[in-house]
């Protein structure tokens, strides 16, 4: 007889405080007799968006009215102590790992990833293995099947429900909670991500400036370091070194908050107009 024994599934909603996760999990609160739901998870980073902070609060209540437990998990080592790694070996041995690139994503593989790894040997520990739900949509057809093929411990209940990204994109613009992100914004990742559109970067410099100038002074070291170490121009953010963090700030001052500004109140105004044609039908 095998000494092994046989690990039982655990289901657990796993909840970034963006669109996508936010709806899934109402979702799911209401279909639980077709949703098991022994947790509800996020992964607490000092990079997100403050007022994905709301977001998670609100969560968590919801979770708590409807008896599921609700857990935060930080990576054992914050963003910035990541940043400030040193190589222990190689050619860059000595110098620091700097700001993630397009290309070397460690926020993602290293800094988001510990927090999963800690949930896992978690539930391991204690006689189960995760199933976790997963906010991809069901336009999103080329993320979710790729993470079917992983191991087989995700569900994807907005894909599986048909429920669209754009569909979902247009009931956040609506709710306050998102601090106006989704009337401009279609994604929400990370403050500092490396792969972030013009616009996310012009909304963090409108409504959170400390953590832009923050970003761009990050930017700005890394930058300098790999010159340094490459002998030739570097980018944080393109293969083109003429993009660099000094285009970035400029571009986003002088350009981008500009159209983020006319986006809003492009917005503001089909609101307006919304909101009287149906005053007119009543």
């Amino acid at each position: 007889m095998s000494s092994e024994i046989a690990l039982r599934p655990s289901y657990w909603a796993s909840v970034s405080g963006g669109k996508d996760s936010l709806y899934m999990l109402n979702y799911i609160l209401h279909n639980l007799d077709r949703y098991p739901l022994d947790g509800v998870v996020h992964f607490e980073l000092e990079i997100d968006y403050p007022f994905i902070h709301d977001v998670i609060d609100y969560m968590e209540s919801e979770c708590k009215r409807f008896g599921i437990r609700f857990g935060r998990i930080k990576p054992r080592m914050t963003w910035e102590e990541l940043y400030y790694r040193r190589f222990g070996s190689g050619k860059n041995r000595g110098n620091i790992q700097g700001f993630p690139t397009r290309t070397v994503r460690w926020c993602s593989y290293t800094y988001k990833a510990d927090a999963n790894r800690q949930l896992t040997e978690w539930l391991n520990s204690t006689g189960f293995y995760p199933v976790f739900y997963i906010g991809f949509c069901a336009d999103e057809e080329n993320r979710f099947k790729r993470k079917k093929m992983e191991k087989g411990i995700e569900k994807y209940p907005l894909a599986e429900n048909g429920f669209t990204e754009d569909g979902i994109w247009e009931w956040a613009k609506t709710q306050p909670i998102f601090n106006h992100f989704y009337e401009t914004n279609k994604r929400c990742g990370c403050m500092y991500c490396p792969i972030s559109s013009y616009l996310n970067y012009a909304y963090l410099y409108k409504y959170y400036p400390d953590h832009f100038q923050y970003m761009i002074e990050r930017m700005r070291e890394t930058e300098r370091l790999r010159e340094m170490e490459l002998g030739r121009p570097f980018s944080v953010i393109s293969s083109n070194p003429k993009y660099n963090a000094d285009y970035l700030e400029m571009i986003i001052k002088t350009k981008w908050l500009k159209k983020l500004e006319e986006k809003e109140r492009e917005y503001e105004n089909h609101r307006t107009f919304c909101g009287d044609c149906q005053r007119a039908r009543l």
